[in-house]
């Protein structure tokens, strides 16, 4: 483990650089407020001595029921602080998967926030419905409202301020010696997987854990003290939790924290950081815009070089005129997109990486980086192919540091998840190619099996059917099938853009709900695109066509439905980081499927 603990490195860097930015946001008003360094931990010791005050023992855990803000980085590093462990829940949750993360956690405190995505429903409010869920949580103790919160209706409910005031008389020392205690093993966090199927699991990632993986980052990077990163995904996910909460600390960067996962971009735009972490939904968002901006110079990516103003114009556009190093995982992206962003000299690296390998496991990056692979594993961990078939393919598995103590009180899925001799199973099929690069093929639980007994990856096919700029979202379709087909939604974004000539980086609404109002503005209505036989439609059908050259033919799209709206978290059809939940999306659209198969 390294000489200091990341309690350390914030108390060193309140010391080191007081009186520099630590973390900012914008208030109310759109005006930039920030913390030093100093006070950040001024802040940050105030919540531990507060915890320890009310009881908060070496060990314990506390829930964090928001969207990113301060409050949500202060308390995070309190519970390290009094050697104790963060539980991260998504602001995005529904009251149920609220009582389980919580209740499950044996969580004693619940800080609780903002959930941007509510659009002024109460229902979806954070407050609202950890509400719904206090009279089941016996173990909870005290429950925190965030600076603009209503209170909860719980005996041990406090405003932030009152919290804050119960731990005055708390010393300094106390707290240090808490920070002395912790060891290598004791559990740094809590993540709580964000389950594509039934209950989520609870990952047990210890201080060991993130240390190891910050090690080998800073083994392919590092940042310098006030380097700019732009924070905007949900710090409940095991890679917010790595950069936001740990890293950042770790290299004394800048961290602008964002009002809404919508406005990523038009973040990075303002700030212009050193440090981009991204899914792939994106980056797609990106490139296609770029596309329609910069297409016919880029010549679809058939000139190798571009002019040096055009390339500078291309990486202000989006943000990423400083970036050192981006990153997206998650889920496959279409290497196109890597194509591009490589050629406008933007250091975009795909990675791959489990909760339960406390986020990265393999990486590509500068001088090691080979497009439509992972990288290569982290130096030091293990990485290995079990039972390869004859193309090479089998499951990924891994060991090393990096890979979690087990699950929270479910010792029967971590011996489920970790084979007799030690190494997890990622649940994943890949191969190794002969310079040690990794290639995901697909889930092992996602392959499909046609009638006619072939096995077909969806994954691929989908990411390949979703770089047609006016779609959103894909589906495929073809277990157990004659056939493969295809569930698709539109951008709507994209049609205000390429069909009625908006722009796309300023004109349309970040909103999706906006957008459908802007097209609504405009006489227009989502039907127009999604009816068959629509000129849209009849594009959609040539495109198809064209990308199913590239696959067999039992794996080619033969049929396709568009919906009439697009997938999202609310309905279960999607997880927070947009990663589509299959089992969900097949119940509502039952009817859609079989009607392709009539």
């Amino acid at each position: 483990m390294s000489a200091k603990t990341t309690p350390e490195y914030l108390i060193s860097n309140a010391e080191k650089y007081a009186n520099e930015n630590a973390i900012s946001w914008k208030d109310g008003s759109g005006n930039w407020v920030s913390m030093t360094w100093s006070e950040f931990c001024d802040t940050t010791m105030g919540v531990a001595k507060s915890l320890i005050a009310m009881g908060f023992e070496a060990g314990d855990k506390l829930s964090i029921y928001s969207y990113n803000r301060m409050e949500w980085f202060a308390a995070y590093a309190a519970a390290n602080m009094c050697n104790g462990a963060a539980v991260g829940v998504y602001h995005t949750c529904s009251p149920e998967e609220v009582e389980w993360v919580v209740g499950n956690s044996d969580s004693k405190v619940v800080f609780v926030g903002t959930n941007p995505m509510d659009r002024g429903d109460p229902s979806k409010m954070c407050t609202h419905r950890l509400q719904a869920t206090m009279g089941s949580l016996e173990k909870v103790e005290a429950v925190v409202s965030m600076a603009g919160m209503d209170a909860i209706d719980h005996p041990n409910a406090m405003s932030w301020s009152d919290f804050m005031a119960g731990g005055a008389e708390t010393p300094d020392s106390a707290v240090k010696d808490r920070i002395a205690s912790i060891k290598p093993s004791d559990t740094a966090a809590l993540i709580y997987t964000s389950g594509t199927t039934g209950n989520p699991k609870g990952v047990v990632l210890t201080h060991d854990n993130f240390d190891f993986e910050i090690d080998e980052v800073h083994k392919i990077t590092r940042f310098n003290q006030g380097d700019g990163y732009v924070s905007w995904l949900p710090c409940a996910h095991v890679f917010g939790q790595l950069a936001d909460n740990l890293l950042w600390i770790r290299d004394a960067m800048h961290m602008r924290v964002v009002d809404n996962p919508l406005h990523a971009i038009d973040y990075c735009k303002e700030v212009q950081p050193h440090l981009f972490i991204g899914v792939p939904r994106i980056y797609e968002k990106v490139y296609s815009n770029l596309m329609a901006a910069l297409g016919s110079k880029l010549g679809l990516l058939k000139i190798p070089v571009l002019g040096g103003l055009i390339k500078n114009k291309a990486k202000a556009k989006i943000g990423f005129s400083n970036v050192t190093y981006a990153i997206t995982g998650a889920a496959p992206i279409n290497p196109d997109i890597l194509e591009l962003f490589h050629t406008l000299g933007i250091p975009l690296y795909e990675g791959y990486g489990m909760t339960e390998t406390t986020a990265g496991a393999t990486l590509n990056y500068g001088g090691n980086n080979k497009i439509g692979s992972v990288g290569k594993p982290l130096e030091g961990s293990g990485l290995r192919i079990a039972d390869p078939n004859e193309k090479g393919d089998g499951e990924i598995q891994f060991n090393g540091r990096h890979v979690m103590a087990g699950y929270y009180r479910n010792s029967e899925a971590t011996a489920e998840t970790m084979t007799e001799d030690g190494w997890l199973k990622s649940g994943d099929l890949g191969r190794i190619d002969a310079d040690g690069y990794v290639y995901v093929t697909g889930r092992i639980k996602e392959i499909y099996v046609s009638s006619a007994g072939k096995n077909i990856a969806p994954l691929v096919i989908e990411e390949t059917m979703k770089s047609i700029p006016m779609v959103s979202q894909c589906m495929l379709i073809g277990d157990n099938r004659k056939f493969c087909s295809a569930l698709f939604t539109l951008d709507v974004g994209a049609i205000l853009r390429d069909v009625h000539g908006l722009d796309g980086a300023t004109e349309v609404p970040k909103d999706p709900d906006e957008q459908l109002a802007k097209l609504a503005e405009l006489g227009h209505d989502l039907s127009e695109y999604t009816a068959v036989g629509s000129d849209a439609h009849r594009q959609l059908e040539e495109a198809v066509a064209g990308l199913n050259q590239k696959f067999s033919s039992p794996e080619q799209v033969k049929k396709f439905t568009v919906l009439p709206r697009d997938l999202n978290v609310d309905q279960g059809e999607l997880t927070p980081t947009l990663k589509i939940r299959r089992k969900q999306i097949r119940e509502n659209w039952a009817a859609e499927i079989e009607a392709m198969y009539a």
